[in-house]
């Protein structure tokens, strides 16, 4: 009886950490090299995306969307923040809302949007408590963020990879970033 419950336990928890279809929404951990229509492309970390089926036991078809503007899907029209980008014309058409689909190794995907952000987190509040109390990444737009990271960058002294790791971040979780739109 032991040995049978411990096969249904293994079972089960293979099945939960490996399994990504049907989870729902899940995030892109880190930045990653995709194929969309058999053409590379790059999917930006923290994107969410909706898992649609695992291809095979390495790789899983994703889907994300968003507004098409020179070879990139944006969040939005006012292209504030980027999901993916391509080489070439592999989304459609400027300006257009677009559903994609992508095939990506599923070590790239995370159900824990903290988990992605967990450093981000660090650098921002290190960086930022420098000097006042910072605020919650939520209080603000993706604009707001934008102006206000134009202004601090002088007295933080963040070069341009500090800068727009930062942004990233700060976007992402603002009050009209991905995750308050998932909520």
């Amino acid at each position: 009886m032991r040995t049978v419950l411990q096969k249904l336990l293994i079972t089960l928890l293979a099945m939960g950490s490996f399994s990504l279809a049907s989870a729902g929404d899940v995030f892109i951990f880190q930045t990653a090299d995709v194929k969309i229509d058999n053409k590379k492309a790059t999917v930006y970390i923290g994107t969410p995306v909706k898992v649609l089926k695992n291809v095979d036991d390495k790789n899983a078809l994703i889907e994300l969307s968003g507004m098409v503007f020179d070879n990139k899907l944006f969040i939005n029209k006012d292209k504030s923040l980027l999901l993916a980008s391509a080489e070439k014309n592999t989304f459609g058409k400027n300006g257009e809302e677009k559903k994609l689909q992508a095939i990506i190794e599923k070590g790239y995907l995370t159900k824990k949007s903290a988990e992605v952000w967990e450093e981000h987190e660090e650098f921002f509040y290190e960086t930022c408590t420098q000097c006042h109390a910072a605020h919650e990444p939520s209080e603000h737009s993706m604009l707001e963020w934008d102006a206000i990271l134009a202004t601090m960058n002088g007295f933080a002294q963040l070069d341009e990879e500090e800068a727009k790791y930062l942004a990233r971040y700060l976007k992402a979780n603002a009050n009209n970033g991905f995750y308050q739109k998932s909520k």
